[in-house]
């Protein structure tokens, strides 16, 4: 101990006496320490901590599949899910739940749209994480026409009614109906992600709801049942369901999943390649420092050499220099973990709706114990190679007067040359990484979404089922329609609106329903094998403010109503998928049972353009235009098409909402470029990290050229006296300082050639447009190098 003290003091000295040099090592390890300590506490509270529930390892989803039509990951219908938790014997509990977003309205405030959840009896139980005050969802209130009820979330408690207990008991309206508040959830409970309020789902179960897929069914596994013991359970039972509901059924799996797979599974491959991105820079990093470190040890050898003579062994000598650099690794780590308390703030802000349990990323004590062991191993991989070499000193030559050790030899130049080496190469494959994905993303952001987005505002509304029904008494008119006609018609009269429509779901918003259908005149196709399409609910207007082209036919008009002859428009995939080689307009099919004589049967009336509705990498699918007049939606979004800047006008848009209901929250106001911006954001997000991370590795590389070939000059410098003196020209001596850099720069590039061809095809998953071997990139990234490397090899060659 009293050695290691010594050790300390003097490494303490030793680096208050080139603060120079201190300074640009801290620098350096800082940014790599920084950047490694960010990204990991974003990928242990997303990956690796766990769920915040009891047993988290035994909470699984039910997730329904069906590979024959593409959909490996599927909600489930009620009427499966009650079988599966009536039959299943490997689960201590089990509830269904689906999104509702229900809208907070009374008390004399702003109605307000809320993110919440329908679920059914037992869903706090199946979670573990029971109510802070009052009780949960109970099997009462899970029943058709039973009083309603709901739980509030402790953040919407706090926020809307100052955390009043006497809150429990009272009535609040939701969509315009009072529901009693039966309990809080408990502090931090969000499940599914960002839910204020749940209610009953309270479904009354019919046999012809077993093919409609809408609800997510989450279940715990019993102490002592396996993942893949559950797993061959439900197969059997999918199996069973399947013999005995040939119609529904065919086709459909159930795959159990641990939950937190599933929340991650979306956003691992980009965590851990940002992971790998920041490592590399470390290394990087630790490369410059050790250059740095070589180059001090050259005015050290004296002092080492003395010391030997002394009587110091290697070992001892190893030990000194690897003191240095852990201590100088821990005041790098500590520089560092306060540019990461920032950079974790900065990625949280740059892309919170992407990433998932956002909310519990933060400095934790995992991430300062990975800190702190990351510095310590930094020391020592930076240190080594400067330690071992201080440690074999040219004796004879350090302590002549005016000798030149072992800092000028050959040994040495070959080390801070290797490790330049290795800096290059890193650096090259990690530039290589993010060319590749600037230019897919420059090719994503440039496809066409199949509309105009110039000029066109978007503006959200969620009717409440308690005052706008689905299906009116005989005689009356939707008051859905209603509704969006007398909108529509007062939006359409604000001066600089040109057009407007609604639309369900927005484009770039997600896939919808799905439902499968049956073309008139032929044979029904066999159980599980029928075609299906994307459903649209549209109001007269939509799909001209939305500027989807109109190929053939007609759009949808006004008089497209209750009443009227069933129609609909198709998009260009739907009509030659379903009618090859015919034409799409007049024929009819249906969506419900051909053999059912009221079945309704739509007639194709107009065939539009094709439009990414799920992702502007995904391509278009199958897709159908139903008027709303004619299926009434509750949820919609208002398209308004303006003159100039769009947010101008969503005040009085707002206000033709108000108008015709005054109960009514508007949410998402939002330019209709600005939904297609965010449809892009978790792309941006790694494009961007990795974009900026490859920059900083370019910037350590080039400063470790500068500072090898710096370095060379300073020592060679009266070997190029002596040159000069024999007639060597300036221009002579340039190219010979220059080619030393561009040796070493085309040598690491040789090397990161081969790494990068074989790393990025890591990156194939998230390139779009682009090869992982495309040739403009691997030839544009190293002669960007050579340029930089010119650079700073040309700065010390000036000189």
């Amino acid at each position: 101990m009293e050695r290691l003290r010594q050790d300390i003091r003097f490494a303490l000295r030793s680096l208050r006496r080139s603060p120079g040099h201190t300074a640009a090592a801290l620098l350096a390890l800082a940014l790599g320490i920084g950047a490694n300590a960010a990204i990991f506490s974003v990928v242990y509270g997303v990956l690796l901590e766990p769920l915040p529930y009891p047993s988290p390892e035994r909470l699984v989803m039910l997730i329904d599949s069906n590979p024959t039509r593409g959909f490996d990951r599927f909600s489930s219908s009620p009427p499966n899910f009650v079988d599966w938790r009536d039959q299943s014997r490997s689960f201590s509990g089990m509830a269904a739940l689906t999104r509702a977003n229900p809208s907070l309205t009374g008390g004399g405030v702003e109605p307000e749209r809320l993110e919440g959840a329908q679920v059914s009896a037992g869903f706090f139980e199946t979670l573990g994480v029971p109510p802070a005050l009052g009780r949960g969802i109970g099997a009462a209130d899970d029943r058709p026409g039973a009083p309603k009820v709901a739980v509030l979330s402790h953040g919407l408690w706090r926020r809307r009614f100052g955390a009043d207990p006497a809150i429990v008991g009272r009535a609040v309206e939701l969509d315009g109906s009072p529901h009693t508040v039966v309990g809080i959830a408990a502090e931090g409970f969000q499940f599914p992600s960002r839910v204020e309020v749940w209610q009953p789902l309270a479904l009354e179960i019919t046999p012809d709801m077993r093919g409609a897929h809408f609800v997510g069914v989450a279940a715990r596994l019993k102490p002592g049942v396996s993942l893949e013991r559950a797993q061959a359970e439900m197969s059997v039972i999918a199996g069973r369901l399947e013999k005995q509901y040939p119609d529904s059924n065919t086709g459909w799996g159930v795959n159990v999943i641990p939950t937190r797979e599933l929340v991650v599974e979306d956003v691992r491959p980009a965590l851990l390649v940002l992971m790998a991105t920041v490592a590399v820079v470390l290394l990087i990093a630790c490369a410059n420092v050790a250059n740095l470190l070589l180059a001090r040890m050259a005015s050290r050898e004296r002092e080492v050499a003395i010391r030997t003579a002394l009587g110091a062994g290697r070992g001892r000598l190893i030990r000194q220099f690897l003191t240095e650099s852990v201590l100088l690794a821990l005041a790098g780590g500590a520089l560092g973990l306060l540019l990461a308390l920032w950079g974790v703030r900065a990625l949280v802000a740059m892309n919170a709706d992407n990433i998932p349990r956002a909310a519990e990323i933060g400095l934790e004590p995992p991430v300062l114990l990975f800190t702190l062991a990351l510095a310590v191993l930094t020391g020592l991989v930076f240190g080594l190679v400067p330690a071992l070499h201080a440690a074999r000193p040219d004796l004879q030559g350090s302590l002549k007067e005016g000798g030149r050790g072992a800092g000028t030899g050959v040994r040495a130049r070959s080390a801070r040359g290797a490790l330049v080496v290795v800096e290059v190469a890193l650096t090259l494959v990690l530039l290589v990484s993010a060319g590749l994905l600037l230019r897919s993303f420059a090719g994503l952001s440039g496809v066409s979404p199949g509309f105009e987005t110039a000029g066109v505002l978007t503006l959200e509304v969620n009717l409440p089922e308690s005052r706008y029904p689905d299906e009116e008494e005989e005689g009356e008119s939707s008051k859905v329609a209603a509704f969006y006609d007398q909108v529509l018609a007062d939006v359409r009269a604000i001066p600089g609106v040109r057009s407007a429509g609604a639309g369900y779901p927005l484009p770039l918003g997600g896939s919808g329903f799905v439902l499968a259908f049956v073309v008139e005149g032929r044979p029904e196709p066999p159980p599980g094998q029928e075609p299906n399409s994307h459903i649209r609910f549209v109001t007269p207007g939509y799909l001209e403010t939305m500027s989807i082209p109109l190929l053939r036919g007609r759009r949808l008009l006004a008089s497209d109503r209750e009443g009227a002859l069933p129609v609909m428009v198709v998009n260009r995939t739907m009509a030659e998928k379903t009618w090859p080689g015919e034409e799409a307009l007049g024929k009819r099919l249906t969506f419900g049972d051909p053999e059912d004589e009221d079945v309704e049967w739509r007639t194709v009336v107009g065939v539009v353009g094709d439009v990414r509705h799920e992702a502007l990498a995904t391509e278009p699918a199958a897709e159908t235009y139903v008027p709303i007049g004619q299926a009434p939606s509750s949820a919609a979004t208002l398209v308004v098409r303006t003159d100039g800047d769009p947010m101008r006008l969503a005040a009085p848009v707002r206000e033709a909402v108000r108008r015709a209901d005054p109960d009514l929250p508007v949410f998402a106001v939002l330019p209709l470029a600005e939904v297609v911006a965010q449809s892009l954001a978790e792309q941006r997000f790694r494009t961007i990290l990795l974009a900026l991370f490859a920059g900083l590795a370019l910037v350590l590389a080039s400063v470790g050229v500068y500072g090898v070939i710096s370095y060379g000059v300073t020592q060679r410098r009266h070997e190029m006296g002596l040159r000069m003196a024999l007639g060597a020209r300036r221009e002579q001596v340039q190219r010979l300082v220059v080619g030393q850099g561009l040796r070493l720069v085309l040598t690491g590039a040789a090397v990161g050639l081969v790494g990068a061809f074989l790393a990025t095809r890591l990156l194939a998953s998230f390139l779009y447009g682009v090869r992982a071997t495309d040739p403009l990139t691997f030839a544009a990234v190293p002669a960007l190098l050579a340029g930089v490397a010119l650079f700073a090899s040309w700065l010390p060659a000036r000189r």
